[in-house]
């Protein structure tokens, strides 16, 4: 198929499996006794978004089995990502507000090509919002053509961000007065989206975000005629080696430039902060709903130095290599690791890393043993 018209169909494909997802997840979202638990520290996940994963994955996949995937709730595996055209799934962006009972949480999809949006959908259920972006067509609110904001001053403008960061001491020159968003949807996806529809003038976050945090509100934006970018104002290049991008400033075309000048100079948290651990398999999440069968322990081990640059895994010294420990599971060594890379944020040549060793060579026999 032309470019133009695997577009097309595939906006169409989109339109109906995110809608499908989205009646699935109220169905949890109505329930009292969903279950829930942590993935990592401070990243609580729900069987809605395992449920809703699969739903989604099998529709697409099915439909587009020559096609790539990549989601926050299945496990990074490069194998399933190195297809010209690849989906992008947040299966439920802002699970925090869907297990409280609040209206700011929806399904995200998006289709990549080489690294580019090319599709995008955005179905927020109990709000009635469905947003959606094709390449070079524009963007639409449930069947309605959208479009940024005229706003091209910082002064005044109604901003969706931390108002602690606003009002941090570190800023060299002080905010000037803003609209803050109140409340403030935890869905990064929703937050854009309201960008792209004019409801609110500009969207940003200091904090790292998920390549599915982004991928189909970027192309909404930017065919909202809006921009979405890092806040140095660097372009996204999606489902590289890690899937995840610095920042994101979202916002019209001259506020934009504005607030990105503003914040270029910011030096952001810890440098060694990744996004988060996804090692884990599907059939081991469902472990954590109360199936345990085929439970094993695997070999993490947790290893730190000074790199002889910054864009290489390349150590200065292999004798001074610090050995932090051997780990049974990828959140021990997770957390063993955060602790280490804490340590060292002045240093951006000293990073930590965690090795999972999945096979074991025997030198005596020569055998290769599977872990």
């Amino acid at each position: 198929m032309q470019a133009n018209k695997a577009d097309i169909e595939d906006l169409v494909l989109l339109r109906t499996v995110a809608r499908e997802a989205g009646d699935l997840a109220l169905k949890y979202f109505n329930m009292s006794d969903v279950k829930t638990w942590d993935k990592s520290e401070n990243h609580p996940v729900t069987e809605a978004d395992i449920a809703v994963n699969d739903l989604i994955r099998d529709r697409l996949m099915t439909a587009r089995p020559d096609y790539g995937w990549l989601s926050e709730e299945t496990a990074l595996d490069n194998e399933t990502r190195i297809a010209r055209r690849v989906w992008v799934v947040d299966p439920i962006d802002g699970t925090r507000a869907f297990m409280r009972g609040d209206p700011y949480w929806c399904i995200g999809i998006g289709l990549l090509e080489r690294g580019q949006a090319r599709v995008g959908v955005v179905h927020a259920p109990i709000l009635e919002e469905t947003y959606e972006a094709r390449l070079g067509a524009g963007a639409y609110l449930n069947g309605d053509a959208i479009s940024v904001s005229n706003c091209g001053a910082e002064d005044g403008c109604r901003i969706i961000t931390n108002e602690g960061m606003l009002t941090h001491p570190a800023w060299p020159v002080p905010w000037p007065k803003m609209e803050l968003a109140k409340p403030k949807p935890n869905a990064t996806l929703i937050r854009m989206c309201w960008v792209a529809s004019g409801k609110w003038d500009a969207a940003l976050t200091l904090w790292r975000k998920s390549d599915w945090d982004l991928v189909p509100a970027v192309l909404i934006v930017s065919e909202a005629g809006g921009v979405a970018t890092t806040h140095l104002g660097e372009t996204y290049t999606f489902n590289r080696g890690e899937p995840a991008q610095r920042s994101m400033l979202a916002a019209g075309k001259a506020l934009h430039s504005l607030l990105s000048a503003r914040v270029k100079g910011v030096r952001l948290p810890d440098p060694n902060w990744t996004v988060r651990p996804y090692e884990r398999t599907q059939a081991m999440e469902r472990q954590k709903m109360g199936d345990t069968t085929g439970t094993k322990q695997l070999l993490h081990i947790v290893i730190g130095g000074e790199l002889k640059k910054v864009t290489e895994v390349e150590f200065e010294d292999l004798n001074a290599i610090d050995f932090v420990g051997a780990y049974a599971s990828y959140k021990e060594a997770y957390d063993a690791w955060k602790g280490a890379a804490h340590r060292t944020v002045d240093n951006a040549e000293m990073r930590y890393f965690i090795l999972h060793a999945h096979k074991l060579l025997d030198p005596e026999t020569g055998d290769h043993h599977h872990v």
